[in-house]
C-alpha cells in the first residue's frame, strides 16, 4: 500500500513531535530531514532512519510528497513557495506567516500548482473544542453574542536563550503570533469572519526581546458578535491557563485548564453536557509546555487527503484570515486606532518586521 513520504524541514524543539505523529500513521512514512544546521539533520537522519539532506535536494527528490515546514516564523512562506512550485504538497507550522501579503502568496502558489497547503491547527482537535465547534453547528448556542479567550502562560529568559530567533521581530513576530495564535484561530473557527480589531500591546517583563509579551484585542465579528483576546507571556513561574468561553442567547460555555483541555462549563439549550474522550497532554518542551498535542490528528488529516479523498481541515484561506487579523491587532496597537478588514491600502503592506 502506497504511503505518504514527508521530510522535514526545521530540526528544532517541535520536531520530536512530528516524527512521532508520522510513525503513529500506518500511511505515513518519514523519509527525510533538513536543517540549516545540517549536524542536526545528520544526528536526527540517524536516530530515525532516514536521510539527511539540504532544502534543494528535497526539492529535487521525486519520493518526497509532502514537506513539513517546522521553521522559525519568518521563515515560512519563502520555503513553503518553493515547494510547492517544485511539485510537493506542504504541511505549515503556525504561523502561517508574519504578514498578509506572504499569506496572499501563499494562497496564490497552493491554488495555482494544485498541490495542498496544510496548516498545523491542533487544536481544533482538541475534544472540549470538537464538542463546542458541534453546538455551534447545530445552532444550539443561539444568537452568540460574545467570544473570549485568554491565554496566560510563562517563557521565561531561558526559553529566549534557548535560540537566537525567539523574541525577534523578523523571525518570531510576536507573542501574539507564536503563543496566542491558537487560540485566535479558535476564535475566528467558532465567530468566522472578522469585520474591525482594535488591540493594546505592551512589553512588561521582558526586555531582552523585541516583541510584546502582552496584549488585549477587541474583534468585531461580522455576525455583531464581540470577541476579546487577552495574552501575555509574563506570567509568574509557569503557565497559568487557556480558556475560551462563548455566551449565546441559548447557551454558555467555558473551555478551560492550562491548555483547552477541560470542559469547565456547559449549560447549553437541549444539548446535555458531553462525555468527552480524555485528550492529549500538552506539547512538553522540557522547561515550558505548549498546546495539547494533537499532531497525530494533523499527519492523519493529510494522508486522508491525499490517500482517501479527504477534506483539508484547515484551509490555507483560512489561514491567510487569521494572519490577517493577528497584522491588523499589530497596527491598532502601534497607530492606536480602530482597524478595518479586509485590510488595504497601507495596511495590507504593513510588515511587523519593518515597523
Amino acid at each position: 500500500m502506497k504511503k505518504v513520504r514527508f521530510a522535514l524541514v526545521g530540526c528544532g524543539a517541535i520536531v520530536k513531535k512530528h516524527i512521532e505523529a508520522i510513525r503513529l500513521n500506518p500511511d505515513a512514512e518519514l523519509a527525510a530531514c533538513c536543517d540549516i544546521v545540517y549536524d542536526k539533520a545528520i544526528e536526527l537522519a540517524a536516530k530515525n532512519s532516514c536521510k539527511a539532506c539540504d532544502f534543494d535536494a528535497l526539492l529535487k527528490d521525486e519520493n518526497i510528497d509532502v514537506i513539513s515546514i517546522i521553521t522559525p516564523n519568518g521563515t515560512h512562506a519563502e520555503l513553503a513557495i518553493k515547494a510547492m512550485k517544485s511539485g510537493k504538497h506542504v504541511l505549515c507550522e503556525k504561523p502561517m506567516a508574519l504578514s498578509v501579503v506572504e499569506a496572499e502568496r501563499m494562497v496564490d502558489a497552493n491554488l495555482r500548482t494544485g498541490k495542498s497547503l496544510f496548516l498545523v491547527k491542533q487544536n481544533r482537535y482538541n475534544p472540549p473544542v470538537i464538542a463546542l465547534k458541534d453546538a455551534f453547528n447545530k445552532k444550539k448556542l443561539g444568537d452568540v453574542f460574545l467570544i473570549n479567550a485568554t491565554v496566560y502562560w510563562n517563557r521565561n529568559k531561558e526559553y529566549f536563550d534557548q535560540t537566537d530567533w525567539r523574541g525577534t521581530k523578523s523571525l518570531d513576530g510576536g507573542a501574539l503570533f507564536t503563543q496566542a495564535s491558537h487560540f485566535l484561530d479558535l476564535m475566528l473557527y467558532l465567530g468566522g469572519r472578522v469585520k474591525s480589531v482594535y488591540a493594546v500591546m505592551q512589553n512588561v517583563s521582558h526586555p531582552y526581546i523585541e516583541t510584546e509579551d502582552l496584549g488585549v484585542l477587541i474583534i468585531r465579528f461580522e455576525s455583531g458578535c464581540i470577541g476579546t483576546l487577552q495574552y501575555t507571556i509574563s506570567v509568574f513561574e509557569k503557565n497559568f491557563e487557556g480558556t475560551i468561553g462563548v455566551l449565546g442567547t441559548k447557551g454558555t460555555v467555558k473551555i478551560g485548564g492550562k491548555y483547552l483541555n477541560e470542559l469547565e462549563f456547559w449549560n447549553v439549550s437541549g444539548m446535555p453536557k458531553p462525555e468527552l474522550e480524555a485528550g492529549a497532554p500538552a506539547n512538553d518542551y522540557g522547561t515550558f509546555q505548549g498546546s495539547m498535542s494533537n499532531h497525530d490528528k494533523v499527519y492523519k488529516n493529510v494522508t486522508d487527503v491525499l490517500l482517501h479523498n479527504g477534506r483539508i481541515s484547515t484551509t490555507s484561506l483560512e489561514g491567510k484570515e487569521s494572519v490577517e487579523v493577528m497584522q491588523a491587532a499589530y497596527i491598532s496597537a502601534m497607530q492606536k486606532r480602530e482597524v478595518f478588514l479586509p485590510l488595504q491600502g497601507a495596511d495590507r503592506t504593513f510588515d511587523i518586521r519593518k515597523a
